[in-house]
C-alpha cells in the first residue's frame, strides 16, 4: 500500500488480533469533509481476511442458529456480510417478572383521556382464614378472622358485574385460602360464561377433586403455593402436618393427569416464596415440579408490609444466588423454572431503592389493578386493607358496577395520587410497582419524544 492509498499510515488491529492492519484510502467525498480524510478501503479489505479466521466469528456452542461468519463457507468475506441469525431468543411463554399493560393500550388511552375505567385485573380473596400457617404469610398483617368469607350471591353478582363493565381477569389470590369458600367453583364457571379470565393461588389441601374438572375447563391457571420440596421442609415452612405434603403431591399429580387427558389449556404451576428457612428446599422443589409434570415453578421474593412486620431482609437473598441459578438450569421445553430476579435482587439496588425510594413519585396503578379482601371489602391495594380512609365499598351491600362508577371510588384513587408518599408509605416491590414505572413514563415524558 503506497502513501497515497494510506496517507495517514494508520495501523489497525482487529478484534482478537485477527487483523494486523486496516487498508485505508484517500477519498474526499462530501465537500464539507476535510481533504485529508482517510476511510477504510473495503475493496482491499477482503484481501486482509483471505485465509484468516474472521475476527467477527461468533462462538455459537449451545446457542440456536449458526455462526455469523464461517471462513470455510465465505472465503475472503468482508466483516459486514449478513449470513443469517447467530442466536434466537426463546419465546417468553409466561411473564412472571414484569407487567403486561402494553397489551391493554385501549384502557391506558382512556385513562390518559381522563375517563373512568374499569380495572383490567382484580386480585381478590374469597376468605379471611386459612388451613395452614405459612411463616412468610403477608395476610397475617391484614386482620385474618376465622370463618369470614364472601357470600355466594355477592360473589356471583360481582362476577356478573365484572363481565358487564369490562374487567378482563380476576385472580383468586388474596388474604385467605380460596378453596375454603365453596362458591369458588360456581364463580369460576360463571366467569367463563361472561368472558372474564380467572386464575387461582392455593395451598391445594382443600381442593375438591370432584369439581376440579370445572376449574381446568374455565381457569387460565392454577398455582400451588408450595415453598418446600420435602415433607420436613413443608412442616417447617407451612406449619402443616407432614402427611399433608403427600396429600398435596397426590392432588397436583392427579390434576396434571386430568389436564392432559382432557386437553385443557389451564396452566398448572408451583410458587415458592423465598425465605432463608427454605433456601435448602430450592433444588428439591425444582426436582419435584419436574416429577409432578407441572408447567412451571416460579420463585419469588417474600413481600413485607410497609412497616416491615415480617422482618424480611432482602440482603439474605445473596446467599441463595447459586442455588437459584441451578434451579433455573433444570428448565426444559415443557417445564420452566423461573426466578423473579428483579425483586429478589432488590438488595443489589442503590441504598435509595433499598430504603424505599421508588423510580416514580405517584402511584397511578390502582385504577388498573384493584384488590378485594376476603370479606368483600374493596380497596385500591392490599396494604391498605382495613384503612378506612381507602375503603371503596363492599360487594355485599353494593354492586361492583355501582362502586366502580361512583364518585367515592374515584375520590380514593385521587387521594392516593395526591397524598400517598410512595417513597415512605408503601412497601418495596408492591403489586403495582411494575405498571407504575410504565405509567410514570407516560405521564412524565422527556423532551424530544419523536427521536425514539
Amino acid at each position: 500500500m503506497d502513501d497515497h492509498d494510506n496517507p495517514s499510515g494508520v495501523e489497525g488491529k482487529g478484534e482478537g488480533g485477527a487483523i494486523d492492519s486496516v487498508p485505508l484510502v484517500y477519498r474526499p467525498g462530501h465537500k464539507l469533509r476535510q481533504a485529508s480524510q482517510a476511510i477504510v478501503d473495503r475493496k482491499k479489505l477482503s484481501e486482509v481476511y483471505a485465509g484468516r479466521e474472521s475476527a467477527l466469528q461468533v462462538n455459537s456452542e449451545g446457542a440456536e442458529g449458526r455462526q455469523r461468519h464461517d471462513p470455510s463457507l465465505h472465503e475472503g468475506a468482508p466483516p459486514n456480510l449478513f449470513t443469517g441469525p447467530s442466536f434466537r431468543n426463546p419465546r417468553e411463554r409466561y411473564r412472571m417478572d414484569g407487567h403486561k399493560l402494553m397489551y391493554h393500550l385501549d384502557r391506558v388511552l382512556a385513562w390518559q383521556n381522563g375517563e373512568r375505567i374499569a380495572p383490567i385485573h382484580i386480585d381478590m380473596g374469597l376468605t379471611k382464614f386459612c388451613n395452614t400457617a405459612c411463616i412468610y404469610c403477608y395476610a397475617v398483617v391484614q386482620n385474618m378472622s376465622r370463618g369470614t368469607m364472601i357470600a355466594r350471591d355477592a360473589l356471583l353478582g360481582f362476577i356478573r358485574d365484572c363481565g358487564a363493565i369490562g374487567v378482563r381477569s380476576v385472580g383468586f389470590i388474596g388474604d385467605g385460602e380460596p378453596t375454603l369458600n365453596p362458591a369458588l367453583y360456581d364463580a369460576t364457571v360463571l366467569a367463563g360464561q361472561v368472558g372474564v379470565d380467572t386464575g387461582m393461588a392455593t395451598n391445594g389441601l382443600a381442593l375438591d377433586m370432584s369439581r376440579a374438572e370445572e376449574l381446568l375447563e374455565n381457569m387460565s391457571f392454577i398455582r400451588f403455593n408450595l415453598s418446600a420440596g420435602t415433607a420436613k421442609g413443608f412442616t417447617r415452612v407451612h406449619q402443616s402436618a407432614g402427611q399433608n405434603f403427600d396429600l398435596l403431591k397426590e392432588k397436583i399429580g392427579e390434576l396434571v393427569q386430568r389436564k392432559r387427558r382432557g386437553g385443557h389449556s389451564c396452566t398448572i404451576g408451583l410458587q415458592m416464596v423465598l425465605i432463608p428457612e427454605c433456601f435448602s428446599e430450592i433444588l428439591a422443589e425444582a426436582e419435584l415440579g419436574a416429577k409432578l409434570g407441572v408447567d412451571y415453578l416460579v420463585i419469588k421474593q417474600c413481600a413485607d408490609s410497609e412497616y416491615k412486620e415480617l422482618g424480611v431482609d432482602y440482603g439474605d437473598y445473596g446467599q441463595a444466588q447459586e442455588l437459584l441459578r441451578q434451579a433455573e438450569a433444570m428448565s426444559t421445553p415443557d417445564y420452566l423454572v423461573q426466578v423473579k430476579w428483579s425483586k429478589i435482587n432488590a438488595a443489589t439496588e442503590t441504598n435509595l431503592y433499598r430504603n424505599g425510594i421508588r423510580k416514580y413519585d405517584i402511584c397511578y396503578g390502582t385504577p388498573f389493578l384493584s384488590q378485594i379482601s376476603g370479606n368483600g371489602r374493596v380497596y385500591p391495594c392490599g396494604p391498605f386493607y382495613n384503612k378506612e380512609r381507602f375503603f371503596m365499598g363492599d360487594i355485599h351491600t353494593q354492586s361492583f358496577k355501582e362502586i366502580v362508577q361512583g364518585d367515592h371510588y374515584w375520590s380514593v384513587h385521587r387521594d392516593i395520587a395526591e397524598s400517598v408518599d410512595v417513597h415512605k408509605d408503601c412497601a418495596i416491590g408492591c403489586r403495582q410497582d411494575y405498571i407504575n414505572k410504565f405509567l410514570w413514563d407516560l405521564k412524565m415524558p422527556p423532551e424530544h419524544v419523536n427521536f425514539i
